[in-house]
């Protein structure tokens, strides 16, 4: 368009304004395209970015969950074995006073036999006494009987 205005002459001088005009909006038009292009390109990266970190977000979530998940199972796991410790403990419990009863069971019938002893003792110690009273008597009667004699 330059060309044809200069080759014009005085005529082709407004065309040559017009011409430039528009040669300075192409350029205008080319630079704000490389810019809009920089700018979605900087939107695309940033969207980019975005969804990564949604993804990465999303992902920690996901395993959250699953944290949560296997937590709620160990402590219903260690629920069910205390009551299984509180049902072991209470056995335990329930075993060691029947043994306790047991125990003084054979302590009160220990204190029997003790006392049983105590007097058979007692009663031997009588008995021996009287037989050696007995035998006392035997060997007296014996020597007063020795004296007399049978016809």
């Amino acid at each position: 368009a330059a060309i044809q205005a200069a080759m014009a002459g005085e005529a082709g001088r407004g065309f040559a304004v017009v011409a430039d005009e528009v040669q300075r909006l192409a350029e205008r038009s080319s630079n704000a395209t490389k810019q809009i292009d920089a700018l979605v390109k900087t939107i695309q990266s940033d969207t980019n970015e975005a969804i990564s970190s949604m993804e990465r977000s999303t992902t920690e979530v996901v395993s959250g969950a699953k944290l949560s998940q296997d937590a709620g199972t160990a402590l219903e796991q260690i629920e069910a074995v205390s009551h299984q410790l509180a049902d072991l403990i209470t056995n335990i419990s329930d075993a060691a006073r029947q043994q306790a009863q047991a125990a003084v069971s054979t302590s009160d019938s220990m204190n029997v036999i003790q006392e049983i002893t105590m007097q058979t003792s007692t009663g031997t110690n009588e008995s021996a006494a009287s037989i050696g009273r007995l035998l006392e008597l035997a060997n007296e009667l014996r020597t007063s009987v020795s004296g007399f004699k049978l016809p």
